[in-house]
């Protein structure tokens, strides 16, 4: 391998510029990098190597890449600071308010020594990034002094409220991220306020998604037919002339599946800034001096333990921010009181 600083140490202060070669050809970036910069050995966290790829600064012949990238012998790699990239990601614990320690506990709805299952409320992020100081990652990191040895199985969207699973082993990360990958057995159930009376022969939305973002701008998805597969099952538990209480089960996992698929079929959800209709939450609910909350949240995770192989059932109490809306809408929530532990 080739570098414009042979001698450089993983923590360096300069951007580093590596040529790729040969015996490197055909290698996942994330994967090269995890080596190259320390990461397998413990030198510097794993979540940074994914930081900054996901923030772009990483990058490839001049382009972004994703972390499953293959690398081909000759590649230029530019690696940006990561001494200053360490110490952004450590100084984020110091963003952490009181206020959300105190309310972490709460958030905690399964734990055992191989994972942590957590009610993640709307708006927090699932990790840090650009302008969030800290995500859930971050501060059940400090909760349970785990540190880095505590990884996210999965995502689910910033303004979408409700389980989540986080590994506290790396056997267990990769028994997780297997099960939720497409071909995988997870079964997550979501619940969904929409707008209109949803049709009772529309029970499945097969519509295929390609993500889209321009310059300087938010990414969005839309349904495109050279998309991506994403399938969403739908079920109603309520209903009235206005207004629909859902259950969406995914086949899939597409970002912003179940919001893209429920606007497409002409049901926006309620609250739903990006796909949804402010007029249409306003005529909804016109007492509400601010738009509501998005009323997506996932309710159900069934997953096999990845240490007993028994099936676990995960539950998140829906958020109280549903309750005045859904008894203004005649709706009855479904009460998630328990969670159905596997037996050893």
């Amino acid at each position: 391998m080739k570098s414009q600083k042979t001698q450089a140490q993983p923590l360096a202060h300069a951007v580093r510029r590596v040529i790729v070669d040969a015996h490197y050809a055909g290698q996942r970036v994330d994967n090269f990098l995890l080596r190259e910069l320390g990461a397998t050995h413990g030198e510097v966290p794993r979540a940074l190597i994914y930081r900054i790829l996901r923030k772009g600064e990483v990058r490839v012949n001049s382009g972004r890449v994703k972390p499953t990238t293959r690398l081909v012998a000759g590649d230029e790699i530019r690696i940006p600071p990561i001494k200053l990239q360490v110490d952004s990601l450590h100084a984020a614990s110091d963003n952490i308010s009181p206020a959300w320690l105190a309310r972490a506990p709460e958030l905690i709805i399964y734990e055992d020594e191989a994972l942590l299952a957590v009610n993640k409320p709307a708006g927090l992020a699932v990790h840090g990034g650009s302008n969030i100081p800290f995500g859930l990652i971050e501060l059940m990191r400090q909760h349970t002094e785990l540190g880095e040895r505590l990884e996210l199985a999965h995502r689910i969207d910033r303004d979408t409220s409700g389980v989540i699973v986080l590994a506290k082993t790396r056997a267990a990360l990769q028994s997780l991220q297997m099960q939720f990958r497409p071909e995988g057995h997870a079964t997550k159930t979501y619940l969904a306020i929409v707008h209109g009376h949803w049709s009772k022969s529309l029970n499945r939305v097969d519509a295929p998604l390609q993500k889209w973002q321009g310059d300087g701008e938010a990414h969005r998805v839309e349904v495109d037919p050279n998309g991506k597969v994403a399938i969403t099952h739908f079920s109603i538990l309520a209903a009235n002339s206005h207004a629909s209480l859902m259950q969406a089960r995914l086949e899939t996992g597409r970002t912003h599946q179940i919001r893209v698929h429920a606007a497409h079929a002409g049901f926006p959800i309620v609250g739903d800034d990006k796909y949804g209709q402010r007029e249409l939450d306003k005529r909804l609910l016109p007492q509400m001096v601010r738009r509501p909350p998005l009323l997506l949240h996932a309710y159900r995770l069934a997953i096999t333990h990845p240490s007993t192989d028994a099936e676990l059932t995960l539950t998140a109490p829906v958020p109280a921010a549903w309750k005045p809306i859904s008894a203004q809408l005649n709706f009855i929530l479904p009460q998630a009181t328990h969670t159905e532990v596997p037996v050893p």
